[in-house]
């Protein structure tokens, strides 16, 4: 008969290559804090995550009860973090390896799960070019190695890439919002789309321009708002220099972000696969339908048809944009379906059933 484990017994590592104070991170590491957090905070467990170094960053650091540790950078914190689990892997119950394009090597540790978000498969030619073949040869190989461990993931999309690469057991855990449901003010009187996002070439921002060119050939009136910064920041302001009513707001905290979300009608997300989307959640919950490409991940966070559309090109995606944004019922409709949709994405909800996991492994 297997011992009773209290709360308070349980020590998690999660290795991860950034955590939530590094200024590149993005939705993983918001995932991986808020969890963290969650374990540490109402399940009392001992949490430390170890991640990269980054400029004037701490040694170590406590953030909301989590203890986090950096060791390296991004180009040997996998390594690094190797090590420190090899030597710590009797003091934790748990050991989260968390995969993004690579993991930390610790599939044969008894104790250690999987967490991904995302396969980076196309990822790799959109930031690589032809050199990506590699990487991409190499990902689903790597991550066979884990295929008879437990394996934590946000999405279905994920969930069945997992499976086809030999994973019996896949467990999903989807991302959640600080906010889980926020009433929608008054939107702007002109119609307005979003991109919102990082600009990088595997978030297509330059696709957000062709469909904003094709809607605003039907709704003159029609303005873009780009939110975010990135790399292809110039090259996108060059392609935007002859088109009207297309603001750059640049990087924007996130009370400004979800102020902006309330104002304008229409999310566009031409990514070229997402871990889950959670900027669609982000734009739901201030009652902004998304119109999104129908690749892995937005197929799970966009409700076709009920909270959004998904489409399978930039003329498809502004037709539906078009055919919203000029039919007010239907609009409002949508609009309303996504505050609904919005509240089932709570944070607190998220912490109970990743514990689920860890108290089925000790019970």
């Amino acid at each position: 008969m297997h011992k009773t484990l209290r709360r308070e017994e349980v020590k998690i590592l999660i290795l991860n290559r950034r955590d939530i104070a590094n200024p590149a991170g993005g939705g993983a590491e918001i995932y991986t804090h808020e969890i963290a957090a969650g374990l540490a905070g109402k399940y009392e467990c001992e949490v430390v995550v170890f991640s990269c170094s980054f400029r004037e960053s701490s040694a170590e650091d406590i953030i909301d009860r989590v203890q986090y540790v950096r060791r390296g950078n991004e180009a040997t914190v996998h390594l690094w973090g190797f090590l420190y689990a090899l030597r710590n892997r009797d003091k934790f119950d748990y050991i989260i390896d968390e995969f993004n394009g690579m993991g930390f090597f610790t599939f044969f540790l008894k104790n250690s799960l999987l967490l991904i978000h995302q396969m980076y498969r196309e990822f790799w030619f959109r930031e690589l070019g032809p050199a990506g073949i590699i990487p991409f040869m190499l990902e689903p190989l790597l991550l066979k190695l884990y295929r008879k461990k437990t394996a934590i993931t946000v999405s279905p999309s994920t969930r069945d890439d997992l499976m086809r690469l030999g994973f019996k057991q896949v467990r999903i855990v989807m991302n959640a919002l600080a906010r889980p449901f926020a009433e929608s003010g008054p939107k702007d009187t002109e119609p307005t789309l979003v991109f919102l996002g990082r600009l990088r070439s595997t978030k297509r921002p330059e696709d957000a321009l062709k469909i904003f060119r094709r809607v605003k050939e039907q709704v003159p009136s029609a303005r873009l708002w780009i939110i975010g910064a990135g790399p292809l920041e110039g090259r996108l302001k060059d392609l935007a220099s002859g088109l009207a009513d297309v603001t750059f707001w640049g990087f924007v905290s996130g009370e400004q972000k979800m102020r902006l979300l309330a104002r304008a009608h229409l999310l566009v997300v031409p990514s070229v696969r997402e871990g889950f989307g959670i900027n669609v959640i982000e734009a739901a919950s201030a009652g902004c339908p998304s119109v999104g490409y129908n690749v892995a991940g937005l197929r799970d966070s966009i409700r076709h048809g009920e909270t959004g559309y998904l489409a399978d090109s930039a003329d498809e995606a502004a037709a539906k944009a078009i055919g919203l944004l000029t039919d007010p019922a239907a609009y409002q409709r949508m609009s309303h379906n996504c505050l609904f949709y919005a509240k089932e994405f709570d944070w607190a909800r998220r912490v109970d059933e990743f514990w689920e996991i860890i108290k089925k492994g000790k019970e």
